[in-house]
């Protein structure tokens, strides 16, 4: 808890000239996880960001980071994706490489934060002590 209050603290300070801003490392320190803080959304529990997933190595398909418009339910502590892709690059840089078979549509520019129906995939539970729990406590102190 003492560390998504400092992280949410810093991201406060940080808005008004920050860009991607780590929010989170993975317990393995394989995966370091960025918001695109200056972008971010809020409607009602609902917080909308741009997150990047930066790896260390290479995942199994060859993708070295992935850039998504994720949607957090405060309230519910859910989670789910509208717009994802995959590099073969650090930070969302390099070759996009192939979906992987999931409804979502390629991620487009950050400053945008526009939703479709056609992109949104399922709601998927923050599973407690994970990243995914990090991200959406730093973000819905917004």
């Amino acid at each position: 808890m003492k560390r998504c209050l400092t992280i949410a603290l810093f991201l406060l300070g940080s808005r008004a000239w920050a860009a991607w801003e780590v929010l989170t490392i993975s317990a393995d320190k394989q995966v370091v996880i960025y918001a695109e803080t200056t972008t971010l959304r809020r409607e009602g529990d609902f917080v909308f960001t741009w997150v990047v997933y930066d790896r260390s190595t290479a995942a199994p398909d060859g993708s070295m980071s992935s850039k998504a418009l994720n949607q957090y339910d405060c309230n519910q502590y859910q989670a789910r994706s509208w717009e994802q892709s995959f590099f073969d690059a650090p930070m969302a840089t390099g070759n996009r490489l192939p979906g992987r078979g999931r409804n979502t549509c390629e991620a487009g520019d950050s400053l945008e934060t526009g939703t479709q129906a056609r992109c949104e995939s399922p709601w998927l539970p923050v599973k407690r002590g994970t990243t995914g729990e990090d991200l959406l406590r730093a973000l819905c102190v917004f």
